[in-house]
């Protein structure tokens, strides 16, 4: 058997990191990714194994982690080499250690010619004395990157620190013996052929000999106290720097430490600039000085960045703290002075695993450098509540809606647009991205197709309870509608409210319109023919309702001749207009509206029905374009009008369906309710409701403050709210507590067609950012 048979050599391989910051990066924790990196390391007997499927051993090769800084002009880059059997691991512990930081694998690092300069970094002493290590600051990096301020176009510069695992086990003896010879005040220079070391030693030497001669001759106590003795003592510490050593130094002896390499390289059109910015950055490594420095000499040999050591390159051994220096990244800082570094404009929050998955989407997140698609909640409790779109004009919000409507429709659901803005184009587009048999399109501007004003979802029921219930529904709903119809926020009186209903339910009852009641109200002899026409079976029900209706008779007295004799009896001969005044001017308001108007006169045989296409997988648009309209009260009584029929008509699915399960799933899409004031007020009533009735609102704004109405009821209801790219700092106060960790600088900075979430889920209320969905 050949040797190469009997012992296989695995040889490390490598993947290179670019790492791109954000605003909230700290560099105090850095020293833990140095400590990984340590980990990696591993003895001659550990990387021999024996394996199963072949005869023979496997010998794997340690391998190295290496950080690079790549400084150009107006570029900034931060790698990581790291081996690739360790990169979960090496990732993981880089994001624990740097929130919200991109993380992409590339192919290769930014290269530098022949003819770069290049320049080794090495400790001035031995390695038992410490850099500074404070952790509260960022200089190295800070101080790197002034070189920024001296490039001119095309000249580039990097440091490559090379980090080769190293064993722990004689690290404790060496520190010790750097350790005695400082308090021995014996030199501890780490280049011993210099000139200044060998002047250092000798006078050392002639310290050491002067003290013995002295002792001799004087004896040992006289001999320690001469001034000969003391100022060579004197001379020695101070060429040595003192016999104290630093706190860096004392916890330096507990360290992790790495054999650690570093080399500055410079390359420029210009061969004087190119040798100056490589000693201007290499002089940058004076900010850490402490009882230990890093001084600069030439390197000639060649880097490659896989290799596992720098041949011919200095080596320190650093402890973990020391290393926290060198790895480091742009924080606030330096991302706000360096403003084109590539960086994570915003924060980054992980989506919860219960919506990377469901039926309507909400764009793509990116984590980590990662991308995990986002969806709203299809959790049973939750797949029902409301859903705010808040973003300004063009932010993308009808984009998202047509998303919305297509993924809603795919899984089987059913769609309702409520669409008064403008010509109606949102629902035209839409409407567009289906086949005519999935749209029903209820054009309430055009004349030929215009529904009659009524509920006749409830229809006609044989058994008496039902009727009078079905009556009593559609009577809340009129109820409803006719205190839309005011312009100084006022109710009907109650006394008002009673007549109102005696008539709703004397029509109602008998299947009755809308048209009739106000009849009834109006005209004595269609109250009469009315109360006439009430079932045996209803009477009773009734009887309050029909006293009320006679209050409204006026009566005169009438001379009837009966032979020779003249009497009196009363006779009704109009209706007392006085006491239902309000709900007159009411109605006077309600016909001001040409549409509405027409639809009051028009029977309600023909409607759709409401209740039964809910349960149908389609698209519905109601369109109601503003030349309907002159006023905006107008608009708001058209649409209050289609709310309180579809509420009417939920409840009446509800109740036929029976079984919650099998009532199919309606999103209720409204854009701008903000226009609408009465049926804002209307939705906000029902809010907390609808959820048990399937339907699922949609409402979008330009900021919350303008639903004022529903806001506060949205918090109640576990509304869900979507911050589209262009938000303003008032809808980030609204939510802040919520919103938390972002912070207001996360939202202005949102790139376009982005969204910062608040979405309800299992685990609570889930803050990310997507990107949303694209146009279909």
């Amino acid at each position: 058997m050949k040797i190469s048979e009997a012992i296989r050599i695995v040889r490390p391989e490598y993947v290179f990191l670019r790492l791109k910051p954000n605003n909230s990066i700290r560099n105090n924790n850095t020293h833990k990714i140095a400590r990984s990196i340590a980990s990696l390391y591993r003895n001659v007997t550990q990387n021999i194994r024996r394996e199963e499927a072949r005869i023979g051993l496997t010998y794997t090769i340690n391998s190295k982690v290496a950080y690079f800084v790549y400084i150009e002009k107006q570029k900034v880059e931060f790698y990581f080499v790291i081996p690739k059997q360790h990169t979960s691991v090496l990732r993981e512990k880089i994001s624990d250690c740097w929130k919200s930081i991109t993380i992409e694998e590339v192919s290769e690092l930014p290269q530098f010619n022949g003819s770069v300069t290049k320049y080794q970094l090495t400790y001035a002493k031995e390695d038992g004395l410490s850099l500074r290590t404070d952790r509260r600051d960022n200089d190295l990096l800070q101080s790197t990157l002034n070189i920024i301020d001296v490039l001119e176009e095309g000249d580039r510069v990097g440091v490559f620190y090379n980090f080769i695992p190293t064993s722990q086990f004689s690290w404790r003896n060496a520190y010790s013996d750097t350790i005695e010879k400082v308090k021995n005040n014996v030199p501890v220079d780490r280049n011993k052929l210099d000139t200044w070391y060998l002047f250092k030693i000798t006078i050392s030497m002639l310290s050491s000999i002067v003290g013995t001669v002295t002792a001799a001759v004087v004896g040992p106590k006289k001999g320690e106290s001469s001034n000969t003795v003391g100022l060579f003592e004197q001379a020695l510490e101070r060429l040595n720097g003192g016999r104290k050593i630093s706190e860096s130094t004392h916890r330096k002896a507990n360290a992790t430490v790495l054999n650690t390499q570093v080399l500055v390289l410079s390359q420029s059109s210009d061969s004087v600039r190119q040798r100056n910015n490589a000693r201007s950055l290499a002089q940058s490594f004076d900010t850490i000085t402490d009882d230990n420095r890093l001084v600069y000499r030439p390197y000639r040999g060649q880097l490659r960045y896989t290799d596992y050591s720098i041949r011919g390159a200095a080596i320190n051994k650093m402890g973990d703290e020391e290393c926290q220096n060198l790895i480091a990244l742009a924080g606030r800082d330096v991302l706000e002075r360096y403003n084109f570094i590539e960086k994570v404009e915003t924060q980054e929050t992980e989506v919860p695993e219960d919506l990377r998955a469901g039926t309507l989407r909400i764009g793509v997140n990116r984590y980590r450098g990662h991308e995990q698609a986002a969806y709203l909640s299809d959790d049973r409790e939750y797949k029902n509540l409301t859903l705010v779109l808040i973003g300004p004009t063009r932010a993308g919000k009808s984009t998202l809606i047509g998303n919305l409507s297509r993924d809603a429709i795919g899984a089987g659901e059913c769609v309702i647009i409520f669409d008064f803005i403008g010509s109606c184009q949102l629902s035209s587009e839409v409407s567009a991205l289906f086949p005519p048999e999935k749209t029903l399109t209820i054009d309430c501007g055009d004349p030929k197709t215009m529904q009659g004003l009524g509920y006749n979802e409830v229809g006609v029921s044989a058994d008496p309870f039902q009727q009078y219930d079905n009556a009593k529904k559609q009577t809340t709903q009129l109820l409803t509608l006719i205190n839309s119809v005011n312009s100084d926020d006022t109710r009907l009186s109650a006394k008002m409210e009673r007549y109102l209903t005696s008539a709703s339910l004397a029509v109602f009852i008998q299947g009755g319109s809308i048209r009739d009641v106000f009849t009834v109200l109006t005209d004595y002899k269609a109250r009469r023919r009315f109360i006439d026409a009430v079932p045996e079976s209803q009477k009773e029900n009734l009887s309050e309702y029909i006293a009320s209706l006679d209050e409204l008779d006026e009566y005169r007295e009438v001379k009837i001749k009966e032979g020779k004799t003249t009497r009196t009896e009363p006779e009704v001969y109009g209706t007392k207009d006085h006491l239902i005044t309000g709900v007159i001017d009411r109605l006077n308001k309600l016909k001001a509206n040409t549409y509405m108007e027409m639809m009051l006169k028009r029977s309600t045989s023909g409607n759709i029905n409401m209740a039964e296409e809910l349960q149908q997988n389609q698209l519905i648009c109601f369109k109601m374009p503003e030349t309907m309209f002159g006023t905006d009260s107008e608009r708001d009584v058209y649409t209050t009008y289609w709310m309180t029929k579809l509420w009417l008509a939920l409840q009446i699915r509800e109740s036929r369906v029976g079984d919650r399960n099998k009532l199919r799933k309606v999103n209720l899409v409204i854009d701008e309710l903000y226009q609408v004031e009465n049926t804002q007020k209307f939705l906000s009533d029902k809010l907390s409701r609808l959820a048990k009735f399937g339907l699922k609102p949609i409402i979008s704004c330009h900021y919350i403050n303008q639903i004022q109405y529903i806001r506060t009821e949205l918090r109640s209801a576990n509304a869900s709210y979507m911050l589209i790219s262009g938000c303003d700092k008032k809808n980030y106060d609204e939510l802040k507590d919520e919103l938390h960790p972002f912070e207001l600088e996360d939202l202005l900075r949102l790139p376009r067609y982005h969204s910062l979430n608040l979405i309800k889920s299992k685990e609570g209320y889930s803050r990310f950012i997507t990107k949303l969905p694209g146009p279909v």
